[in-house]
């Protein structure tokens, strides 16, 4: 039977996602169980971002062929479903399979994913296996009904969206899609996204004290943990001086000191502490650091006080995109260098090379000079365009919701294709009911709400119907 857009009810949509709860439930505990996460960047290589991403994509291979839909490979960069429709003219939906490192302080293995209260639970949950395989049964429903479109639809899962995006820049020299849907995202629809500077701060503090001073693996994660080793002291004066919320431990080197924030993604830092400036601060004030390490640690306290851009004079806001935001994910003392890395959200009306000029004479004055810099534009599609419009206006009709579309600080592939929006599955007006610093995308028991995708699911099958007749 073929169907056409009008006959597409409600009634069937919900019947038929509600049959395949249990099977989708079932392929995203199996792309959980793969530690997908970027072990770097090797062009010309069989697999590019390593095998933990490449066990991704073959597992997502078959789950596309068990869908019955057509596998579009992409040399382990991702790889595409796709649902052809009358015309080469592609609506895509983008998705990711990579995800960032695990961490510490979880509550279980995060890579056993089970069910619980109705979320699941495991490293890339939320972001982003639940929604590829939300995305990849929205072409099955196409392809399980026959449903005639203008349009062929495509669905891209790539393996880099953590650290750089090179898996949709190397999807563009083959595909163009003519409109994109990026389920990584919230309801009802974001329509742009900040700019994204980082950045590292090296002082020269190998006059000091400072042994070691170590937190995070990726820019963009603000750390669960960080520690330092000193020497000079004994570990009971220390431990005395610092309080309950370090731990002071003795090692050959000198004196471990560790603290625990509440970590989560640089882009949506409200909520969070990051443990690296409550280190430094509580060093600093307990007179616990000698030489240059005072200064440096002086400046990692104040320029990173607050999230809001002010410790590095970057408090700049606009309407559409709302306040800066910055925070530091990395630091590392190597050879008697100290490196702290900066990440940056921008307002979209802000000038970077402004942010750049600022940052410099700021950590000047603390003996910092600023390397390796790297500036991600923003990107933003008018809240008047028409298709931004009937999404959002479709997706709060559908949720029942009447929220505004919006800007974030997150980065997801929509910022590298040529028209496209972040479309769901997640949602702003449902609180996280897990506690601070748990639950959320790069937080320690990641969760994902499950309602949120079946939601996804129904919302998507309509907006393909509707774009199918509004896209070019």
């Amino acid at each position: 039977m073929t169907w056409s857009h009008e006959v597409v009810i409600d009634a069937v949509v919900d019947e038929w996602i509600l049959s395949h709860q249990a099977e989708m439930l079932e392929a995203m505990k199996r792309l959980i169980r793969i530690r997908s996460v970027g072990q770097g960047f090797f062009p010309g290589q069989a697999h590019p971002f390593g095998e933990g991403c490449a066990q991704a994509v073959d597992q997502t291979r078959e789950l596309i062929t068990m869908a019955g839909l057509q596998v579009k490979e992409h040399d382990y960069y991702g790889i595409s479903a796709v649902y052809p429709g009358d015309t080469q003219r592609a609506i895509s939906f983008f998705s990711h399979l990579d995800v960032v490192p695990e961490g510490s302080g979880w509550s279980f293995d995060p890579y056993d994913p089970f069910v619980k209260d109705g979320y699941l639970f495991g490293r890339g949950a939320a972001d982003n296996k639940g929604a590829v395989i939300g995305v990849l049964y929205v072409l099955k429903f196409l392809r399980d009904h026959n449903i005639q479109l203008n349009h062929t639809v495509t669905a891209f899962f790539g393996c880099n969206e953590e650290s750089g995006m090179r898996d949709v820049a190397y999807y563009l020299r083959s595909d163009t899609p003519s409109f994109s849907m990026v389920s990584d995202g919230f309801f009802p629809l974001g329509n742009g996204e900040k700019g994204i500077l980082t950045a590292d701060f090296v002082a020269n503090v190998s006059d000091s004290n400072l042994l070691s001073f170590t937190a995070g693996e990726l820019s963009n994660v603000i750390p669960y943990s960080a520690s330092a080793v000193i020497r000079g002291f004994s570990a009971l004066e220390v431990q005395s001086a610092l309080g309950e919320s370090f731990t002071v431990t003795e090692s050959a080197r000198g004196l471990r000191v560790e603290t625990v924030g509440a970590g989560g993604h640089a882009a949506f830092p409200t909520g969070t502490i990051n443990p690296i400036p409550k280190l430094a601060k509580a060093l600093l004030e307990c007179g616990l650091l000698t030489g240059k390490a005072r200064e440096a640690a002086v400046f990692i306290a104040s320029a990173f006080a607050d999230y809001y851009g002010n410790g590095l004079h970057l408090d700049f806001e606009d309407e559409a995109s709302g306040k800066t935001t910055h925070t530091t994910g990395i630091v590392r003392l190597t050879e008697g260098k100290l490196i702290v890395n900066v990440n940056i959200r921008y307002a979209v009306l802000a000038n970077a090379q402004v942010l750049i000029d600022r940052m410099r004479e700021v950590g000047a004055e603390y003996g910092f000079t600023l390397v390796n810099i790297e500036d991600n534009p923003p990107f933003y599609v008018p809240e008047s365009d028409p298709i931004v419009q009937r999404l959002a206006d479709l997706a709060n009709h559908m949720l029942k919701t009447d929220m505004p579309t919006y800007v974030m600080g997150g980065a997801t592939h929509a910022r590298k294709l040529p028209y496209a929006v972040s479309f769901g599955p997640s949602r702003s007006d449902i609180g996280n009911p897990f506690p601070a610093g748990r639950g959320k995308p790069h937080q320690p028991d990641e969760a994902l709400r499950l309602q949120d995708i079946w939601d996804s699911i129904k919302i998507y099958i309509h907006a393909v119907l509707m774009l199918d007749k509004m896209v070019d």
